[in-house]
């Protein structure tokens, strides 16, 4: 059970009601229990969603490889919401179904070629924190200084993103599951 509440649209002081309108207008849908938990913290909310939205739409990184990074940091935090949610836009941007269920096993299926070093650092970097030379080295083999920073800052905000996720115990929305 979440442990703050999940807010409306109509909970919000009226001044921070844009929040949700702007989020329903780009992305064709209502905010999910992620926004609307961190709705509670409004000024928050509104550069969270900014950030993610930047995240997803606004870089180079192959969306593939951002969803592979991202969905080892979900598997990592045990994160079932963000893993969920994350399998399905996965799924959409061309990340093959055996891959996603295989993910544990990146290291050493055949499944995966240069994305396990994607998925490599996205565990070290959840893990550790400290990136080993070995695998900042392999993604310069074939991503630029600005995909390799973007696949960083996609993986420290998937960071804290379980990091709200798994302490405040949000849910999936009713419904909500992977495809």
């Amino acid at each position: 059970m979440a442990r703050l509440p999940y807010l409306t649209r109509d909970d919000l002081p009226e001044a921070d009601r844009e929040i949700y309108d702007r989020f329903v207008q780009e992305r064709g849908s209502q905010p999910g229990h992620v926004h609307r938990i961190v709705a509670n913290a409004p000024n928050l909310l509104r550069r969270f969603l900014g950030l993610a939205n930047e995240l997803r739409n606004g870089t180079q990184l192959d969306p593939r490889l951002r969803e592979l990074a991202l969905m080892t940091v979900g598997r990592i935090a045990e994160a079932e919401y963000e893993f969920t949610h994350h399998w399905t836009i996965s799924l959409r941007v061309g990340v093959r179904r055996e891959q996603l269920e295989h993910l544990a096993d990146f290291e050493t299926s055949p499944l995966f070629n240069e994305q396990e070093t994607v998925m490599r650092y996205a565990s070290e970097a959840t893990t550790n924190i400290k990136v080993s030379d070995s695998t900042f080295d392999a993604l310069r083999g074939f991503l630029d200084n600005r995909r390799i920073m973007e696949l960083a800052m996609n993986v420290a905000f998937y960071n804290a993103v379980v990091r709200i996720l798994v302490p405040m115990g949000v849910e999936l929305e009713p419904g909500a599951k992977r495809d």
